[in-house]
């Protein structure tokens, strides 16, 4: 039972970090041909940031969009802002339960199932732990 269980965390974040990779270099390079400064930490602070589910997301892309309005206005922010919006939608509905699905065997429905029982019966700390 321990080699399963073992075997299911190493999936899962093996699983994550295929997404964390994809979704940091697509808001990166949207960061760049926006010529928003810092663009390559603010990817690397999206990569950091997939590893907390639903959480993580909001708080990088938030970071980006304020670093984007400080820089060049509002103009420039409402445009990071609907980068991280799509890439975040494309990553949470499409890429995260394809690609976890594949690397846990499980179906994508049981892991959006098993991510919203976690995070309403344990928070954060249920999200992370709900899936593996």
């Amino acid at each position: 039972m321990a080699r399963r269980a073992f075997q299911a965390i190493e999936g899962f974040m093996r699983g994550t970090t295929i997404v964390a990779f994809i979704d940091a270099v697509c808001i990166t390079v949207g960061l760049l041909v926006l010529k928003v400064p810092g663009a390559v930490v603010l990817g690397a602070l999206v990569f950091i940031g997939a590893y907390i589910p639903y959480l993580g997301a909001f708080l990088s892309g938030a970071v980006a969009v304020l670093v984007a309005f400080a820089d060049g206005g509002l103009r420039t922010a409402l445009w990071v802002l609907g980068l991280v919006f799509v890439v975040q939608l494309i990553e949470g509905n499409v890429l995260q339960p394809m690609i976890q699905s594949r690397t846990l065997q499980m179906h994508p429905a049981v892991i959006l199932v098993a991510l919203t029982a976690g995070a309403s019966s344990a928070g954060v700390l249920g999200m992370l732990l709900s899936v593996p």
